[in-house]
């Protein structure tokens, strides 16, 4: 009985508001569309109870979708192609250091890939002739790089 209670008070309501949009609408053009969006408003408040109890039922089902399957081979051969990238890039920077500095020296690189994928720099040096200027060189150097570099006179 409760049901049925709910129904009719929401019809009542459903009601009363579509003649208040319809009392507030504009005349001309406009009306027509407000009268369909009131009837259709009406019909889904009639209609209520064979939607949600049970009548129609509205569930949707979607397949469930499968990610697909991990290429380990192209991850590694990608993670290793960064990390030649990386080596190129950094070893260029420093080498512009350098040179714009009039210093000749040997870079010594070198990174490897952690289990996550990411790439970690495990020895960043350079070795310049000794008595060589030095003076701003690591600042430069951290500032081209955004890490560290060790400085050896050799």
């Amino acid at each position: 009985m409760e049901v049925f209670r709910t129904w009719a008070l929401s019809i009542a309501l459903a009601a009363l508001a579509g003649g208040i949009v319809r009392l507030l609408a504009p005349k001309g053009a406009v009306e027509k569309s407000v009268r369909v969006v009131v009837a259709v408003f009406l019909l889904s408040a009639f209609l209520s109870p064979i939607i949600t109890h049970g009548g129609v039922s509205m569930d949707w089902v979607f397949p469930q979708l499968q990610a697909p399957p991990v290429n380990h081979a192209l991850q590694q051969e990608m993670a290793r192609q960064m990390q030649g990238a990386i080596d190129v890039q950094l070893r260029n920077g420093m080498r512009a250091v350098l040179d714009t500095r009039g210093l000749d020296g040997q870079i010594y690189l070198g990174t490897s890939i952690l289990s996550d994928g990411s790439i970690d720099i495990v020895l960043a040096r350079v070795e310049i002739p000794q008595g060589s200027n030095t003076t701003g060189l690591a600042a430069a150097l951290r500032h081209e790089v955004g890490f560290d570099v060790e400085i050896v006179m050799n």
